[in-house]
């Protein structure tokens, strides 16, 4: 069942080919001040495995959404209409830390190198224009990205280069005045042969 659900995720990755609609000018995680994280049921982390059509673990997905800067607790349901809130992903190729029940975690973990993309797999629904990443990660990874929305409201990072590698954390924001409602979104990482997806927090429709 594990690679049957697998496979779906990443086929359903690999299959698309989105036209590309607006660049988004990306801003450095530095310059952004976030307030207190969502604790969602599994905690304010979701921590998930990135898999391959094989059943194989390619990385590890990290992510969080956070309220804004002043906030000491996030609590969608008692935040005004207009929120802006910051989702937040930490993407470690090649590498896998336990995930929190009930996502997969597979028993193999192979390297997955030359990465040169990283997704959304869903409408960023109420996208106020922010995206971007950890300059100094990535430079430490020797890329840097272009990130552009998709006709179909998706988000997409590609790097300039083939640098980044096997155990190297990039983290990966943007942001919306629509709160997450569940960890049901698919968001993936390629490179030129291969595909891996997990779940993350996916931000309500409008």
């Amino acid at each position: 069942m594990q690679r049957t659900l697998a496979t779906t995720i990443v086929l359903s990755c690999a299959v698309s080919a989105p036209a590309f609609a607006d660049v988004i000018n990306g801003v450095d995680l530095g310059e952004l001040n976030v307030g207190a994280k969502i604790i969602g049921p599994v905690g304010p982390d979701v921590e998930v495995s990135l898999i391959n059509a094989d059943g194989h673990s390619v990385g590890d997905l990290r992510s969080s959404v956070s309220c804004p800067s002043g906030f000491t607790e996030c609590m969608p349901t008692d935040n005004p209409s207009g929120t802006v809130y910051t989702y937040s992903h930490t993407v470690t190729p090649g590498q896998d830390q336990p995930n929190d029940p009930p996502f997969p975690q597979p028993s193999t973990v192979v390297n997955f190198n030359d990465v040169n993309r990283f997704e959304l797999g869903f409408e960023a629904a109420g996208f106020n224009g922010v995206a971007g990443y950890d300059f100094g990660e990535a430079d430490t990874a020797g890329v840097s990205f272009s990130i552009e929305q998709t006709e179909s409201g998706e988000l997409v990072w590609m790097t300039d280069s083939d640098g980044w590698d096997t155990g190297e954390p990039i983290t990966f924001v943007w942001q919306t005045t629509q709160p997450p409602v569940r960890p049901g979104g698919v968001y993936s990482i390629s490179n030129s042969t291969g595909h891996g997806a997990g779940k993350g927090p996916v931000p309500a429709l409008k």
